[in-house]
């Protein structure tokens, strides 16, 4: 196979040799050639400069991969004239934007190749932007909260106002001019939130104010009447810095009314249409507040001003009705006195001679039945004493075999000595119980009767008349006020007699069960003495038979051949003289 030709250095074949500059200016007249262009692109960096504003565009994909970038600009008179056009229809040329841009080539052999700026299509850009708030709309009236805070009643007075605005805004100012004097006066208090309104983050910080005022108003203490947000003056096209989706969301979910005031008539957004109130200017804001603060302020004045007047009118006719009543109820005050003095004097005389009567029953009752107490109660010690004494004597045949029935007795003389004495106490408490009964029942009946009394009198003084004069019916108070003072002092004297007779009879049961119980505790001493271990153990010593009965006389023990003798360290048998010795038994 041949081998290839080495490259032709033959000057025929080859150009003439150029320079580069020669080389792009031959390019750059071809590229100059070609009309200018209608660009549809994405406006990705833009810096304005004095000489030249430069700007670089970016093409997309539909998956937001970049496939296409050029870099370029327009010159100061074209961006002048561009940006008092967007101005001027409310918008503003940022990067970000999708725009319709007319495009000049131009390869320059210092700056390479870049694309001249001769127009921006304005209605492409309205259109993009006209998109953007119809997709807002969109959203947030599916999600149904477009109308929430449109539908809040709007506030009928101010108590405090959370403002939301850019600091130093000439608007602001305005605002405070009036603000400040209704502050200053207690009226409404004014919290203000300062944010910027026309950078790329002003959406984010406005949301955030948002969110502060929504969280304090959970606590009633720092909840607001309403939420104003003011703009205060600048251009038209910073408007578009506020069609946000999650700015525009915020003002709706808002619990408390919002009030705008961003820009003129013309200017009106989105906010606007979700808010509760959208006023023009932030003048016309705190003007708003005014009003329904001086509102509701006359209304107050003019609802006291109609309490008052119902009020002397009441006053006027309720004196000209207690005339007539003194007028008629003074003909009649002095025989209703004397019909009550009367009355109560009948009856005070039949409640002192029955109460009197009751109180000698009762203290009759009541020593009888303390003198009842005390003769059972000695009684029942006299019986308790004559059955230790007689179970005693009848230890010494059988010791060991009397000694339980002796504790039995002496147990249940204790029980009948205790019960004896409680049954009695018991008898006496009932009787006096149905003393204190009888005595109730009596007086009872003694100031029922007094009530009746009364009662008939104050009827006849009202049949008369429907008042009386104060005089009369303090006099009639005061008489029925002694009355009843009387009666509950034989009352309280009685039940304290009673009480008293009832704590003297109980005390002397006390003493009558103590003595008892003094006796049997010296019954019991001397019972325990004659048990025979105890007799035993002094050193005394107990004869048995050979069977273990007791040996109770010596004509008995002489007729025994074995008698058994119980000591206290044991048992020894005893045998007659013949026997030599005893033997012991352990």
């Amino acid at each position: 196979m041949p081998e290839a030709a080495p490259p032709t250095t033959d000057a025929t074949v080859r150009n003439a040799t150029v320079g580069l500059k020669a080389y792009l200016d031959d390019i750059g007249a071809v590229v100059s050639r070609m009309p200018p262009v209608w660009v549809r692109c994405e406006l990705h960096a833009l810096r304005v400069g004095g000489r030249f504003t430069r700007m670089e565009f970016i093409e997309l994909d539909s998956e937001g991969r970049q496939v296409a970038k050029v870099q370029g600009g327009c010159w100061p008179a074209t961006w002048r004239w561009i940006e008092h056009e967007f101005h001027g229809a409310g918008l503003a040329l940022e990067a970000g934007s999708q725009v319709l841009v007319k495009l000049q080539a131009r390869l320059n052999p210092t700056f390479g190749f870049q694309v001249v700026v001769e127009d921006v299509d304005l209605t492409f850009a309205l259109g993009d932007l006209n998109a953007r708030m119809q997709a807002i709309r969109t959203r947030l009236t599916e999600a149904g909260i477009w109308d929430r805070n449109r539908s809040l009643p709007r506030p009928d007075d101010f108590v405090r106002v959370a403002v939301i605005a850019p600091a130093g805004a000439a608007g602001l100012g305005d605002f405070r001019s009036t603000a400040d004097r209704l502050d200053a006066a207690g009226l409404v208090e004014f919290v203000y939130h300062e944010v910027p309104f026309q950078t790329r983050e002003a959406p984010a910080r406005i949301v955030e104010a948002l969110r502060l005022v929504y969280r304090s108003s959970a606590d009633e203490g720092t909840r607001p009447s309403a939420v104003a947000i003011i703009r205060g003056g600048g251009a038209s096209a910073d408007l578009a810095w506020l069609v946000d989706d999650k700015l525009v969301e915020a003002v709706c979910r808002m619990n408390v009314p919002v009030i705008t005031g961003i820009g003129h008539e013309q200017d009106r957004n989105l906010l606007d249409e979700v808010a509760c109130i959208a006023c023009d200017t932030p003048s016309k804001v705190v003007e708003l507040v005014r009003s329904v603060v001086v509102r509701a302020a006359s209304e107050a004045g003019r609802a006291i001003e109609t309490i008052r007047s119902d009020a002397l009118r009441t006053v006027e006719r309720r004196e000209a009705d207690v005339g007539v009543l003194n007028a008629a109820a003074g003909r009649d005050a002095t025989e209703g006195v004397r019909l009550a003095e009367a009355a109560a004097r009948r009856t005070a005389g039949e409640i002192e001679p029955r109460s009197r009567t009751m109180l000698d029953a009762s203290r009759s009752t009541v020593a009888a039945a303390l003198l009842a107490v005390e003769r059972n109660a000695w009684q029942v010690v006299r019986t308790a004493e004559s059955t230790v004494r007689t179970t005693a004597t009848a230890l010494e045949p059988d010791a060991r075999a009397r000694l339980d029935e002796v504790r039995d007795a002496i147990v249940a003389s204790a029980d009948e000595t205790r019960a004896g004495p409680r049954r009695s106490t018991e008898l006496a408490a009932q009787g006096v119980r149905n003393v204190r009964r009888s005595v109730a029942s009596a007086v009872e009946g003694c100031v029922r009767s007094f009530d009746v009394g009364i009662g008939r009198a104050t009827s006849e003084i009202r049949a008369r008349s429907e008042s009386v004069p104060q005089a009369a019916s303090d006099a009639v108070e005061e008489l029925l006020r002694r009355l009843g003072n009387d009666v509950g002092t034989s009352v309280r004297l009685l039940d304290q007699d009673v009480t008293a007779c009832r704590r003297r009879m109980v005390e002397d049961a006390g003493r009558a069960l103590d003595e008892c119980a003094s006796a049997i505790g010296g019954i019991r001493v001397r019972a325990d003495a004659l048990h025979p271990g105890n007799v035993l153990a002094a050193g005394y010593a107990i004869l048995r038979d050979e069977n273990g009965g007791p040996l109770t006389s010596a004509s008995v023990v002489g007729g025994r051949r074995i008698v058994m003798a119980e000591m206290r360290d044991g048992t020894t048998r005893l045998r007659s003289d013949e026997d030599h010795e005893g033997d012991r038994i352990e």
